[in-house]
C-alpha cells in the first residue's frame, strides 16, 4: 500500500528499530550496510558539498548558525539535525523550509523495498532522507549533524569540505566509551584524509586524540582559541580576528554560544574559496539565527520562563552559566525532568545548587522516577497539577523559572504554556 500522508510515514517509522534497539555497543552499527543502501538509491550524499558536525554539545546550535550564515548570503543550503520535537519533518530543512509531505511520501514510495532489504534503523532512514532530499533540491551546501558519536554514525558516509567537533565530554558512555579518550576517538572518526578540521573548546586529552588522528590522515586542525570568543551578556558576543574585533547582537542568551559562533567563523574562513562570505554577511546570519527548540529558549515574552534540553555534565554547567546571566541560582525555580540514564552523581551535584527544585516524571519507560531524583536532591518536590496552576497564576515563589533536563520534556512544557496562552 503506498504512503499518502505524514501520519502513514510516522506509523511505519514507529515499527523501525531505534538506536536503543540495535544493541549496547557501537560495534552493532554497520556503515557498510548503510553505504550499500545509499549506493542502491544513487549515492545522493555525493551530489552536494557538505559540512559534517559532531560534538557532545553544541553541534545542533553550530549547524543552525552555519545554516543561517549561508542562507543569508544567498546560498541554497540544507541542514539536517536530530532529534525532532514536534514533527519528523523538522529534521530536514532547505532554505528555511521543512521537507514537504509530498516529498517525504515520495521517498518512502520510491525506496521502501530498499529500506527493508538493507534493514535500516530509524536514524539511518532519517539520514537517507536528508541525503536524498538535499540532492533532489540541488542545494549548494548541506550541513549534516552527527547523530551519535561519529566513527560509526550513519552520517559518516559523506565526504565533507570540513569536519567540525564542537565539544567532547562524557555522554552516551554505554555506547561510546567510559572515558574522554574513548569518546574522542569515536568523534574524531569523522575526520577524512586531507580535509580540514575545526575544533571547539576541547579537554586537553580529547584535543590530543583529535590531533593524533588528524595527523595520521594529513588533515589540519583549526582551534578557536585565537578568536577569544566571549559573551558580553544579553545575547551580545565578540570574537577577535587578525583584522578586528567583531560584535554580534543576537537573540541567543546562553554564554556558550560565543564558542559556537567562533566555530562557525572558523568554518566560513576555511570554505572561503568555495563559498565566499563577507564579514557583514556573517554578522547578518549570526544576528538572525534561530537555534530551534531546547537551547535556553524563552517560552513567553511576558514571563521569565526558559526551557533548556541539556542533559549531560557540560550542558548543565552551561545552563547554570546562562541562568546566572539573567538571575540568581538561589532565587530561581527549576522544574526538572530526566531520563534514568542521565541521573548521575556529578550532574545531580550541579542541579543541587538550585534552591527551589521540582520534579516532573514523564510518561516514558526510560523516565527517572521521583524517588531516583530524591536520593540525590533532598530538597526536590513533585511538580503536581496544583504547582502548575500556582505557577500559571503568577503566584509562584520566584519570577525566574527554568524547565530543564530532557528534550523529551519540551512537548509537555509547550502544552502547558499554550494552555496558559489560550486562557
Amino acid at each position: 500500500m503506498p504512503f499518502t500522508s505524514l501520519s502513514a510515514v510516522e506509523a511505519y517509522l514507529e515499527q523501525i528499530p531505534k538506536f536503543k534497539s540495535v544493541g549496547s555497543s557501537g560495534a552493532d552499527f554497520n556503515l557498510e550496510r548503510f553505504k550499500s543502501f545509499c549506493e542502491s538509491i544513487g549515492d545522493p550524499q555525493d551530489k552536494f558539498s557538505s559540512i559534517h558536525v559532531a560534538g557532545t554539545n553544541g553541534k545542533g546550535s553550530t549547524c543552525r548558525l552555519l545554516e543561517s550564515v549561508y542562507r543569508h548570503a544567498e546560498c541554497k543550503v540544507g541542514v539536517y539535525t536530530s532529534p525532532h520535537i514536534h514533527r519528523f519533518t523538522e529534521r530536514f530543512i532547505v532554505n528555511g523550509n521543512e521537507i514537504s509531505e509530498d516529498e517525504l511520501t515520495l521517498f518512502f514510495n520510491s525506496f521502501r523495498e530498499n529500506i527493508e532489504k538493507y534493514k535500516l534503523t530509524y536514524f539511518e532512514i532519517s539520514t537517507a532522507i536528508a541525503f536524498w532530499w538535499f540532492a533532489r533540491a540541488k542545494v549548494d551546501l548541506g550541513i549534516i549533524e552527527v547523530g551519535l558519536g561519529g566513527r560509526l554514525d550513519a552520517t559518516n558516509v559523506i565526504s565533507p569540505l570540513v569536519s567540525v567537533i564542537t565539544s567532547i565530554s562524557l555522554d552516551h558512555t554505554d555506547i561510546l566509551g567510559e572515558t574522554i579518550h574513548e569518546i574522542a576517538y569515536e568523534k574524531a572518526g569523522i575526520i577524512k584524509s586531507e580535509t580540514p578540521v575545526v575544533t571547539g573548546d576541547l579537554p586537553e586529552e580529547a584535543q590530543e586524540k583529535v590531533l593524533q588522528i588528524a595527523q595520521q590522515k594529513g588533515s589540519s586542525v583549526n582551534k578557536i582559541d585565537n578568536l577569544q570568543p566571549r559573551s558580553r551578556g544579553q545575547g551580545v558576543y565578540q570574537i577577535s580576528t587578525e583584522q578586528k574585533e567583531i560584535t554580534f547582537d543576537t537573540s541567543l542568551l546562553a554564554p556558550v554560544q560565543s564558542k559556537n559562533i567562533a566555530i562557525a567563523w572558523q568554518v566560513v574562513q576555511l570554505l572561503d574559496r568555495h563559498f565566499p562570505i563577507s564579514c557583514e554577511e556573517f554578522k547578518k546570519g549570526i544576528n538572525s539565527a534561530e537555534l530551534g527548540l531546547g537551547r535556553f529558549n524563552r517560552l513567553l515574552e511576558s514571563q521569565q520562563w526558559y526551557f533548556d534540553g541539556g542533559h549531560n555534565l557540560e550542558a548543565v554547567r552551561a545552563l547554570k552559566q546562562a541562568v546566572c546571566r539573567v538571575g540568581d541560582l538561589e532565587e530561581t525555580t527549576l522544574v526538572l525532568s530526566l531520563l534514568e540514564d542521565k541521573v548521575r552523581p556529578k550532574i545531580m551535584e550541579e542541579f543541587s545548587e538550585f534552591r527551589n527544585i521540582y520534579y516532573y516524571q514523564l510518561s516514558l519507560e526510560r523516565a527517572a522516577s521521583f524517588d531516583d531524583i530524591k536520593q540525590w536532591l533532598p530538597q526536590v518536590t513533585p511538580f503536581s497539577d496544583k504547582h502548575r496552576q500556582t505557577l500559571f497564576n503568577n503566584d509562584f515563589n520566584s519570577e525566574l523559572v527554568i524547565f530543564a533536563g530532557s528534550f523529551y520534556f519540551y512537548a509537555t512544557v509547550r502544552e502547558w504554556v499554550q494552555d496558559l496562552y489560550n486562557r
